[in-house]
């Protein structure tokens, strides 16, 4: 009995030991990076800055269309189905269109009925139609009217945009979409026929605050984020600005964007990020810049030791900001990460 207990208390001290050991290793290890500021390092560049406004916004197609139903008539055809990409002059619909035809028919009928009556006004009056750029002014109208051919054209021509009517074309390249109508109902049923949209190019528009929107230029490049699909950046440009402020102290603007990637759509949510080129500065990481006694401070990193300097910004985008008023010089090494504690200096580790 006293040789198990021995035992125990071997074994009990031996896994004492290890796990002082570990504890030991494990502070020693902690110990070693306490006293240590580890950072990560950038540089200060001189080079040309771009101002940068972002904004959401929505794409509405440069160029759209209503088509409607231009009479009331049954439907025929429909040739189309949403999303369907059509040339100009493509036929997307047709109507009932027996009248039309027959009174098409009529009217070239009787234009060329009349233009025999021309004929034999202008012989009677001793002229030839074939010779009618000879024939006077005053006696040609007064052949005209007896003979009725100025009316026979004028029914032919109401005849032929009535018969037109029947036949709906497409008045531009572009997508079909809101084609909601059916064969075998009357065009009166439906409020038009469907919208044709130009997918080729996008207006985007967005608001700006005053402040940022009257700096624009026309021509200044934009980029063009989809929500949809936010790995695709397109460009585009700065057109136009509705010269409004409006309650919220916002002004619509307006851009424009192909549809490179044929992924855009009408009515599509976007990011709008706009780059205008300010001139050349001295930029560091936004990221270097800190508050150190409620006064903007850079650490500028030399022989492995953090050196503070006060700082003016000026401009600021994304990811860089602008130095107008301090001792940063182009190519100097600063911290850029793990600069919240640091102190004037104190030395520092970086990190690779």
């Amino acid at each position: 009995m006293t040789k198990h207990l021995l035992v125990t208390s071997i074994i009990i001290l031996i896994f004492q030991s290890c796990s002082d050991n570990s504890k030991t290793r494990q502070y020693s290890r902690i110990n070693q990076f306490k006293d240590k500021n580890i950072v990560a390092t950038g540089y200060a560049k001189q080079e040309v800055f771009y101002r940068e406004f972002e904004s959401n916004g929505k794409l509405v197609a440069h160029k759209k269309a209503i088509i409607p139903f231009e009479s009331n008539k049954l439907i025929e055809m429909i040739s189309v189905i949403n999303g369907d990409h059509i040339i100009e002059g493509y036929e997307i619909a047709k109507l009932e269109s027996v009248q039309e035809e027959l009174n098409y028919e009529r009217a070239k009928r009787s234009l060329a009925k009349c233009k025999l009556n021309l004929e034999d006004v202008l012989i009677n009056m001793g002229y030839q139609f074939k010779d009618s750029s000879n024939v006077p002014k005053q006696i040609m109208k007064v052949a005209l009217i007896r003979s009725g051919y100025e009316d026979a054209i004028a029914d032919l021509k109401r005849a032929k945009i009535q018969l037109g009517k029947t036949r709906i074309l497409a008045p531009f390249n572009g997508v079909i979409m809101g084609l909601d109508a059916k064969i075998n109902n009357f065009s009166n049923e439906y409020k038009n026929l469907c919208t044709l949209v130009d997918n080729r190019m996008f207006d985007v528009e967005f608001p700006l605050l005053e402040s940022e929107a009257f700096q624009l230029k026309k021509g200044t490049t934009l980029s063009v984020i989809p929500y949809a699909f936010d790995q695709d950046t397109l460009s585009g440009m700065f057109t136009t600005i509705n010269p409004h402020v409006d309650e919220t102290g916002m002004v619509a603007t307006l851009g424009v964007v192909k549809n490179s990637n044929e992924r855009l759509v009408d009515g599509m949510n976007v990011k709008v990020i706009i780059r205008e080129k300010v001139g050349d500065r001295v930029v560091v990481p936004k990221s270097a810049v800190t508050l150190r006694q409620e006064r903007k401070v850079v650490f500028v990193c030399k022989n492995d030791t953090a050196h503070w300097r006060y700082v003016k910004i000026g401009e600021e985008n994304s990811k860089f900001c602008t130095i107008i008023d301090g001792s940063i010089k182009p190519n100097e090494e600063v911290v850029v990460d793990g600069n919240f504690n640091l102190a004037h200096l104190v030395p520092v580790t970086k990190l690779n």
